[in-house]
């Protein structure tokens, strides 16, 4: 269920104060609507009333797409007790009695970055953990290639015109681009298929890849 809430925020520009809606659980069956309005960002976003100024608010929220089996918590820092509390997680977080569908995927999320790219993962209908480890892989490529590059980040990306990508981040804040291959992505999810059927992580990151290449490796 999607249940939310009033707090008062102040503007870091004017000291204004004014209301700000939290959203602690959004349910996209209940609230479809909201499903547009947290990918564009907008349920983190305050205008201040007197100067207009801009404001980004985080927020812990729980995000549920039933239709899709998903359930990402949005939880910015301090992971550790969100980790243990979703991997046992039976139902709705706000309301017990609502079951979570079988097979639901659960996974926690600790910046806004991270949300929105599991998000986007979502919306073409990937399995996240595929799209971290052919992130490990195409890392290790890249520095082959040019063994002095220091690679920052790396985020499934989606274009303008639709098509997709990974956009790298490297040092001095520099930004690229790299292909995404089906082709890959279809062949890491056949050779990790036994790994990845008895995985139980909620945390899926390039910590979790990394442990997991090295487990099938060793």
């Amino acid at each position: 269920m999607s249940k939310n809430h009033n707090e008062i925020i102040k503007c870091p520009e004017c000291q204004t104060e004014g209301d700000f809606k939290v959203w602690e659980s959004i349910n996209t069956s209940d609230d479809p609507e909201l499903k547009e309005l947290i990918r564009s960002g907008q349920l983190f976003m305050w205008k201040c009333p007197k100067c207009g100024n801009d404001c980004i608010v985080f927020y812990p929220t729980y995000y549920h797409q039933p239709e899709d089996k998903v359930l990402i918590h949005y939880i910015p820092d301090a992971p550790f007790m969100a980790i243990n509390f979703m991997k046992t997680l039976t139902h709705d977080p706000y309301d017990e009695s609502i079951k979570l569908e079988k097979g639901c995927r659960k996974r926690v999320v600790t910046d806004m970055n991270s949300f929105r790219e599991k998000l986007l993962i979502l919306d073409h209908g990937y399995d996240d953990r595929i799209i971290e480890l052919q992130k490990i892989f195409l890392i290790a490529e890249l520095q082959k290639a040019e063994p002095t590059m220091k690679i920052e980040q790396v985020f499934f990306n989606k274009e303008k015109d639709g098509t997709t990508n990974f956009a790298v981040k490297t040092d001095g804040d520099h930004w690229g681009r790299a292909e995404f291959s089906s082709g890959t992505y279809e062949n890491i999810a056949k050779s990790f298929k036994t790994a990845l059927d008895a995985d139980k992580e909620v945390l899926i990151n390039s910590d979790w890849a990394l442990a997991l290449i090295e487990k099938e490796i060793s």
